[in-house]
């Protein structure tokens, strides 16, 4: 089976930008596409609290239109400290429950391969995922295409 797209989730943690340098790689030896997923599944309003962004007349387009904005500046961050080359890369904010969001946009694109860290941005989101079941699990139960799990700190 050829792969022609490779999805990557990304929150911004260290883990999920060293799961984007080895799709990357991949990439460039399969001469592929890359999809850049990042799926937020706190509020508008909680977002916008944590990110300093919250003001007494926000509304809630504002907010998200702000939130969407700070990821995407993140995300081309990330892609200025890489030379990406040729690769041909798309990114696409979701909000939602990340490990439903991965699944769907997985089925959406007909993703040949999601290449994706090992645990999240927070200590919360460990602890939440060791009580309640990880996104990177979620995501490894429900895919219909094969996953590379990468761990952070290992070469």
């Amino acid at each position: 089976m050829p792969i022609k797209k490779i999805l990557v989730p990304i929150d911004f943690s260290d883990n999920s930008k060293k799961a984007f340098d080895v799709a990357c790689d991949l990439a460039y030896q399969l001469n592929t596409k890359i999809c850049v997923l990042h799926a937020q599944d706190e509020s508008a309003l909680r977002a916008a609290v944590k990110e300093g962004l919250l003001t007494r007349g926000s509304r809630d387009a504002e907010l998200e239109a702000e939130l969407e904005l700070i990821n995407k500046i993140r995300f081309s961050e990330m892609l200025s400290k890489r030379d990406i080359g040729s690769l041909e890369v798309e990114y696409l904010y979701r909000r939602g429950n990340p490990g439903r969001e991965i699944v769907s946009y997985a089925e959406e694109l007909n993703a040949n391969l999601i290449v994706m860290g090992t645990r999240g941005a927070t200590a919360m989101s460990r602890l939440m995922g060791a009580l309640l079941g990880s996104v990177t699990e979620h995501v490894i139960r429900r895919s219909l295409c094969p996953i590379v799990l990468v761990r952070y700190g290992q070469e």
